[in-house]
């Protein structure tokens, strides 16, 4: 099988053909070195996994083929490949439709644009915690809507009594909960807000963009008991599950609002009601190959492993240190040490980034790549200690 380091020689020996042009080789060379920041073992700031191997396969085969699937008869096989994954999808998450998207901030603003066309209630209230990711503010501006934050506990999870305690203020169209913030992997309380949501008649949309895929895993998909009668969800396989992007999910209760009315005279059906227009196979060829290559196993000991080693990573900070430490269970964890000291040198390193949690600045260890190892990432700052 190619690996990464096949497709690098590859594109090294690319390089030699440009020798007459030392400006672009140099340039593509840079690339390439920067790009092979997110293989080392203590790559760890921010949500950017290296890409497997077979994904990049599918990246290729995507361009290659380069069809466009809002002319489907025209491509029946890679019809076929859609469906098989979005079935299976759908499976996992016990929810009966999905599309794919281009990445969480398309499926958040169509999962909010569905509440509005499906509403239950005249609200045009959006809750969600003020550890939402800000592409629920930027869609609820887009659609209309007023994003109203409630805020979240030490824990950097939604305060379920403040939501109850607004929702009784004034009924909401939706709420939002989040499985895996960005700042520090927290997941609210969801079937909480799922029976919130329900008690109120609202619509109640799940951004698992991070934390979504902890349902591959059989040890830790309890962490998102419930996540199944959400009216939607979404979920970011190019964040946790090691694909390029764009590769995004997103699954619902109830069939999208009819574009039949839709008078475009160049297709032969009529394009799907969401967000997003034309695509192809880039959005899901990498994730298929990765699964027909690799199989569905790998996914699920590829986050095993990752939170293995967040775990790992947290147990020797609280072991060593007396810093204020925050592990989540999606694979972050966040740490405080004294005021005095200054990690500056790891973040420009990609070691590990900054993040605020209650109003408060920390610092942030993100295991979403499959490389990455506690080990080194504690050696690094061992001469903190």
């Amino acid at each position: 099988m190619t690996t990464f380091s096949d497709i690098i020689d590859l594109l090294q020996h690319q390089l030699r053909d440009l020798a007459e042009d030392d400006s672009s080789a140099k340039l593509i060379q840079q690339l390439i070195t920067e790009g092979q920041l997110h293989h080392k073992s203590t790559w760890a700031g921010h949500m950017t996994p290296a890409v497997d191997s077979p994904a990049l396969l599918g990246q290729a085969l995507a361009g290659i083929h380069n069809g466009n699937l809002l002319s489907p008869e025209l491509y029946p096989q890679l019809v076929a490949i859609e469906r098989q994954l979005l079935d299976w999808f759908c499976q996992l998450f016990q929810q009966p439709f999905a599309h794919f998207t281009h990445g969480s901030s398309y499926g958040n603003l169509d999962a909010l644009w569905q509440a509005r066309e499906q509403a239950k209630n005249s609200s045009n209230i959006v809750y969600g915690s003020q550890a939402a990711h800000y592409s629920i503010s930027k869609a609820c501006r887009v659609l209309g809507l007023n994003f109203q934050p409630i805020p979240t506990n030490n824990l950097g999870q939604i305060d379920v009594n403040a939501l109850r305690t607004a929702c009784q203020h004034i009924a909401p169209i939706a709420i939002v909960a989040t499985a895996g913030t960005t700042s520090c992997g927290a997941i609210d309380p969801i079937q909480q807000c799922l029976a919130i949501a329900k008690e109120f008649n609202s619509w109640c949309h799940i951004d698992a963009a991070w934390g979504g895929a902890l349902m591959l895993s059989s040890t830790h998909q309890h962490h998102l008991a419930g996540i199944e009668q959400a009216d939607s969800v979404c979920i970011d396989p190019h964040k946790a599950l090691g694909q390029p992007k764009p590769c995004s999910l997103l699954l619902y209760k109830q069939p999208l609002a009819s574009s039949s009315d839709l008078d475009v005279d160049y297709l032969t059906q009529a394009p799907k009601q969401t967000i997003g227009g034309s695509y192809g196979g880039e959005l899901f060829l990498p994730l298929w190959c990765s699964l027909i290559i690799n199989g569905k196993q790998s996914f699920s000991d590829q986050i095993d492993q990752r939170l293995m080693q967040a775990e790992r990573f947290a147990c020797a900070l609280k072991r060593h240190t007396n810093w204020w430490l925050s592990p989540s269970a999606t694979g972050i964890v966040c740490f405080k040490p004294p005021t005095h000291i200054n990690l500056t040198d790891l973040i420009n390193l990609g070691l590990l980034s900054t993040a605020k949690v209650n109003g408060q600045t920390v610092y942030r260890v993100v295991f979403a790549n499959a490389t990455s190892q506690a080990e080194p990432l504690l050696a690094a700052l061992k001469i903190y200690f």
